[in-house]
């Protein structure tokens, strides 16, 4: 009985994730709905680095010698060109996201499949990485620091995705690159697979082995380096400490330094502790009113946003483990030394740059079977998430679900 139940609670939770995130996002639109990447591919169309400065985007750019540049990675861009130059500078830049959800629950279902899961199993861990993360939330909302996050997650899980498959070394460098160009911390990845690699030695063509993965990674961060160069002047300059947003406030954490051990306390706060913080009653001493519960936009603990993720005390060790931690340690460091914690982030979103890592680790807690506590984990997850998720602006759509959605139909 339990297990028919179950199964069908698996499809119910996909069904309320999708119409949920047609809501969330409907409830975000009217507020922000960035433009970045399509003005930088119509500035690619006319053969220019530069964006235009007829109609510039609000903010996350720079200004350098009269021009604007953006600091991003320009695969998102690059992506959009040919859709640019048919439709315009109006073809919105948010289709990535949505074929970012896509192609990161593909890739899970069909990785976990590959780890011989059973079906319903490998539904709820699909479901969990794509609809119960901070992935879902940055796939959602059109901001563009986020289109270069669930973009450079579609990127990574994809790699995965082909190590535990086919793994052709020269696809797995390619789509390496594709995550780096995208975003540049995602250059630590690299140690994963290299460490793959050395592990692997004595049946593997070394040599061989680590030209086909690095040719396509050398050959990216060197166009880069150019593109940074024709901007900036620099090879190394991405343009990421001239960001206007952050020059134009006198209270940022940077002014303790854009990447400092200092910012180190603040980041594992937000990572592994920050809570969400109560909805009170302002006519009395202490009392609660609904909705109870508000996310800090500095960030949530990663127990709140995945609660599945307690499983990992009961992880076991597999062949990759010691090298998805090590690749683990060197993708978290960015993030820990700098100093833009949040302000506008549901759960710790930076975390996606080793998430897809963390989860092949999580998974290893499993291989027998899922738990039915652990699938109520999930969708309790999911359900938390999307009820939270745009409480960091004080909105909560789903308290007027058939609202938006009687506008959308």
């Amino acid at each position: 009985m339990f297990e028919k139940i179950f199964k069908y609670l698996a499809y119910i939770a996909i069904v309320f994730a999708i119409l949920s995130g047609i809501v969330i996002h409907k409830a975000t639109s009217w507020f922000v709905n960035d433009y970045h990447f399509s003005s930088l591919a119509q500035s690619f169309v006319h053969n220019n680095l530069f964006l235009s400065p007829i109609n510039l985007p609000p903010g996350d750019f720079v200004d350098f010698k009269g021009k604007q540049y953006l600091f991003f990675g320009p695969m998102p861009s690059i992506l959009l060109t040919p859709f640019v130059l048919i439709w315009g500078r109006d073809f919105p830049q948010f289709t990535l996201s949505v074929i970012s959800i896509a192609v990161v629950y593909a890739s899970v279902y069909l990785l976990l499949r590959k780890f011989k899961f059973k079906k319903v199993d490998t539904i709820y861990l699909a479901s969990f990485f794509t609809f119960g993360t901070v992935f879902f939330f940055v796939s959602l909302v059109n901001i563009s620091a986020y289109v270069v996050q669930a973009v450079a997650t579609a990127f990574f899980v994809l790699a995965l995705l082909e190590y535990f498959g086919k793994r052709r070394w020269l696809v797995i460098g390619f789509l390496t690159a594709c995550a780096i160009a995208t975003r540049w911390t995602l250059i630590g990845l690299c140690a994963f697979f290299v460490l793959e690699i050395y592990r692997q030695k004595k049946t593997l063509d070394l040599t061989n082995t680590l030209r086909l993965f690095l040719i396509p990674i050398i050959f990216v961060v060197l166009l880069l380096s150019f593109y940074n160069f024709k901007r900036f002047g620099s090879f190394f300059d991405t343009g990421y400490t001239r960001n206007v947003s952050v020059l134009d406030k006198s209270y940022y954490n940077y002014k303790l330094g854009w990447f400092s051990p200092l910012h180190i306390p603040a980041n594992l706060y937000a990572l592994f502790v920050m809570a969400p913080e109560p909805v009170k009653r302002t006519d009395v001493e202490f009392a609660l009113r609904f909705p109870y519960l508000k996310a800090n936009g500095y960030g949530m603990a990663i127990w709140f946003t995945s609660p599945l993720f307690i499983y990992l005390i009961k992880i076991r060790k597999e062949t990759y483990t010691l090298s998805a931690v090590a690749a683990i340690f060197i993708l978290l460091f960015p993030s820990l030394v700098y100093f833009g914690i949040g302000s506008s982030q549901f759960g710790y979103r930076y975390s996606l740059d080793f998430l897809p890592l963390l989860f092949l680790i999580l998974i290893s807690a499993f291989r027998k079977s899922l738990p039915h506590f652990a699938k109520g984990l999930i969708v309790f997850g999911i359900v938390f998430n999307c009820f939270y998720m745009l409480s960091i602006w004080n909105i909560y759509p789903l308290v007027n679900f058939w609202v938006y959605l009687k506008d959308l139909i």
